[in-house]
């Protein structure tokens, strides 16, 4: 479990002691062309059937012209994931029926502002249907945390799916007694083990959001033959389980798309989970490929333990990559915090182009490698060793 603190980032004086390891992975991918789409827009509604105040004029634009960069347009919709096994953890650990996931969707649009977000903005149709990213947000933390990587994605013409987890989001936590109360923190972290069902749960809601008023605009828009899985912190260790623990194999083979690409950022394997056997980390041909990013100045997350991840699955792999940041905390790259924030949002982003097929031509693993070496800031290599991430000072908290 990693457990986070809302502090500012601490920074002092770190030595930096590390070498760069740059091999290009034989990657293959197929490219993805813009295509002449035809689209009107229709009255938005919520997924509960109240109408709400459309927010843009119907039109009809019809385009073969990929932009460079996209506004970014955001809808939330509020799922209710019910069953006889479904429940969440309340504040005294007592065991709750059904989980509320409210779930931000950021999609590209040429309507919106350019420096912030719209809500309902009209979706953009240009060179789409877009690849779409399913992100997991980590413990004490909410999706608009991670806002400038999020929508950096969205600019580059990625629709990116946020869910807000029940227990673990800042607001669950700060209404339980916040995290003076250690009792109550882990009782809700152990929430985390429920998340992978949860990412399941909308990846199969989003196969079916046309039936929804305001869903139809976004089906439209999703290509979700081509999607990824990104998560921080604990988050990070919920994509990292789901997709390579032999003991959540079962749950992995219900999800309705199987993702291309998993980028695990600041996560370690888990150890056990609660009602069954965890199993072992591994990858074989047919598993997505990996990007993970981890700070050798995290005092969350031990550095070592996220490199044993890498290593475990490796070598099943022929596309992965492992990106130190040097000198960094434990969520601040993922804020946007400089100089990190552009690395992570660079080598992120040139990764999920190259594994979802998406531009034409899409990104190359030289361009991964290039995005991934930052003076000062980052380093990115192909295989991890004993002496990728060399022991420095770490910076205290989550």
């Amino acid at each position: 479990m990693i457990r986070r603190r809302r502090a500012g980032v601490l920074l002092g004086t770190l030595v930096v002691v590390a070498g760069v390891v740059a091999a290009c992975n034989a990657v293959t991918g197929a490219t993805s062309k813009p295509k002449k789409t035809t689209s009107t827009t229709v009255a938005r509604s919520s997924t509960t059937g109240s109408t709400r105040p459309q927010t843009t004029q119907p039109q009809t634009t019809t385009t073969t012209t990929l932009p460079a960069s996209f506004a970014v347009g955001i809808h939330t919709f509020d799922w209710v994931e019910k069953g006889r096994r479904v429940t969440h953890l309340g504040p005294t650990g007592a065991s709750l029926p059904g989980r509320v996931l409210t779930t931000e969707v950021r999609y590209p649009t040429l309507a919106g502002a350019t420096q912030k977000e719209t809500v309902n903005a009209q979706p953009a149709i240009a060179g789409g249907p877009y690849p779409v990213i399913v992100f997991a947000h980590g413990f004490e933390t909410e999706p608009i945390d991670y806002a400038p990587l999020l929508d950096g994605w969205v600019r580059a013409g990625f629709v990116v799916v946020s869910p807000i987890f029940p227990d673990e989001n800042l607001a669950a936590v700060t209404a339980a007694g916040g995290m003076d109360d250690a009792s109550i923190a882990d009782t809700l972290e152990d929430d985390v083990y429920s998340e992978p069902g949860d990412i399941v749960y909308v990846l199969k809601q989003l196969k079916s959001i046309g039936a929804d008023g305001w869903g139809s605009r976004l089906s439209r828009i999703m290509n979700l033959s081509d999607v990824g899985l990104a998560g921080q912190s604990d988050g990070a260790n919920v994509v990292a389980a789901l997709t390579y623990a032999s003991g959540l194999g079962g749950l992995y083979s219900r999800l309705a798309v199987a993702p291309k690409a998993v980028a695990v950022l600041s996560g370690t394997a888990w150890s056990y989970l609660p009602n069954g056997k965890i199993g072992s980390y591994g990858a074989t041909s047919s598993s997505p490929s990996l990007l993970q990013v981890q700070s050798d100045a995290d005092g969350c997350v031990s550095p070592s333990e996220a490199a044993d991840l890498f290593a475990s699955v490796q070598g099943g792999l022929s596309s992965k990559w492992f990106v130190t940041l040097l000198g960094a905390g434990h969520l601040g790259p993922y804020e946007g915090v400089a100089p990190w924030g552009a690395a992570v949002e660079n080598v992120t982003t040139k990764f999920f182009e190259l594994e979802l097929g998406w531009r034409s031509p899409p990104a190359s693993a030289a361009a991964i490698l290039t995005a991934g070496t930052v003076g000062g800031a980052a380093q990115i290599t192909t295989t991890v060793g004993e002496s990728t991430i060399p022991p420095v000072e770490v910076i205290p908290g989550c």
